[in-house]
């Protein structure tokens, strides 16, 4: 197995996880190896200091050396089974709930020393530590620094941290693919070094070299994708939408003020995507009150005069009405637009997915409704996206694919983000940034 095989390969494939286990990772969107080197310890508890019992801190978890002198299994139903131990400076019990009697003779037999780790607590004035999970006649096995990961119910971090132990003594030595010019910033950290670094308590929650190497290796991998991404979209050709002028200058003429610079230059970027052979995946950034939502209409409006249907998805039924509405008040009954919700009534419903299918909607609006599985479109030409943000390239290409070949998308965000980050999220697709106000 290759050194990306092993990192690639099924979180199954470690030792100790069947297939019940591998469920319960899986809950936690850890599949491969990889996955589980992403999900990094959020705290982390320090076993290796060993006390002896008349300097133990009630509340506090801790690790002590004992002597196992005696058990108490009472045979009333409901009470713990105690086992009392004991070192020169005092005694401490070991208190178990729902334990069977061999189990607790087989991991504290009589009259050996032992090492336990758990939380401290005082009752009847005597020291205790209720259902420990770390024990041994060895100490070293118990005297680590334990980290503490977001988990699932039903994995503990003891069992956690044992797996992601045994993975991190076999991470492999990758070839460097970075410039050493780059690596030397970094201070020549290697990836594997990086990793480890990452998983050291000591470094948790802070930053350093290991950290922004990993990000970079994040950051520049993701270009490249999205590079190979934007290449490939840019080699499907699809009909050229064309349309006349006339119908966008009516509905400019409908507007109470004039478009600014920047959006008619957004305009005139989209509808060059438009009436091109290239399927358009774009960006329309711009603040609140910019205008993008009158350059998506417009858009649809011509994309409509083409011969072809939109969709117009917004993230609240609220923002969606109002883009519905708006539209209504622009092209007064020209052509039948659509509102879609999930609370949108069985017959509505009806008739809207029957309407789209003989084309008689133009322009559906709505929630995620308008991409459910049973809403299908005769001749899907444009997908508007507002305020998806945190869609992903399969999500955006997914929802283009219901339209087929000839459907272009355009995505609206008036969230800032910086250029990197736009190239990071969005950089399988072209960006069109409004920055002028529009003047009402």
């Amino acid at each position: 197995m290759s050194s990306y095989d092993y990192l690639l390969s099924d979180i199954s494939t470690i030792k100790g996880i069947g297939t019940k286990l591998g469920k319960l990772f899986r809950k936690k969107n850890i599949n491969t190896i990889f996955d589980l080197l992403w999900n990094l310890p959020r705290d982390f508890v320090d076993r290796s200091n060993v006390f002896p019992i008349n300097e133990l801190q009630v509340g506090k978890i801790q690790t002590v050396t004992v002597i196992v002198k005696k058990y108490n299994f009472p045979r009333i139903r409901n009470l713990p089974n105690k086992v009392m131990c004991e070192d020169e400076t005092g005694k401490l019990d070991c208190i178990f709930f729902n334990s069977y009697e061999g189990y607790i003779k087989k991991i504290l037999p009589l009259n050996t020393k032992v090492t336990i780790s758990g939380k401290i607590g005082y009752y009847n004035k005597k020291y205790q530590i209720t259902n420990p999970t770390h024990l041994s006649e060895d100490p070293n096995s118990v005297k680590i620094i334990d980290k503490s990961y977001s988990l699932t119910e039903g994995l503990n971090n003891k069992l956690y941290n044992k797996i992601i132990h045994e993975v991190l003594k076999n991470i492999p030595n990758l070839d460097e693919w970075l410039d050493k010019e780059i690596l030397k910033k970094f201070d020549n950290i290697s990836w594997k070094k990086a990793v480890l670094e990452l998983h050291d308590p000591n470094n948790i929650n802070k930053k350093g070299n290991f950290l922004e190497r990993l990000i970079f290796d994040e950051i520049l991998s993701t270009f490249l994708i999205n590079s190979k991404i934007r290449k490939t979209i840019k080699k499907f050709k699809k009909e050229k939408k064309i349309f006349a002028d006339n119908f966008t200058n009516n509905i400019k003429k409908e507007l109470t003020y004039e478009l600014t610079a920047d959006q008619t230059n957004a305009l005139n970027e989209i509808n060059n995507d438009l009436k091109s052979d290239e399927k358009m995946f774009r960006l329309l950034q711009g603040d609140v009150g910019s205008g993008k939502t009158i350059v998506a209409l417009i858009s649809c409006f011509n994309v409509v005069n083409s011969g072809y249907q939109v969709a117009f998805m917004a993230p609240t039924e609220i923002l969606a009405y109002q883009h519905y509405k708006l539209a209504q008040s622009l092209i007064k009954n020209k052509i039948k637009i659509g509102f879609l919700t999930s609370k949108t009534n069985y017959s509505d419903r009806k008739k809207i997915i029957k309407d789209l299918e003989k084309s008689e909607i133009k322009i559906l609006f709505g929630t995620h409704s308008v991409f459910q599985e049973k809403i299908n479109y005769k001749k899907l030409g444009l997908v508007i996206i507002d305020e998806q943000h945190k869609f992903g390239v399969k999500q955006r290409k997914k929802l283009s694919d219901k339209g087929g070949k000839n459907c272009d998308v355009l995505v609206m965000s008036a969230t800032p983000i910086p250029r990197t980050m736009i190239m990071t999220i969005f950089g399988d697709m072209d960006v069109t940034i409004i920055k002028q106000k529009t003047k009402k």
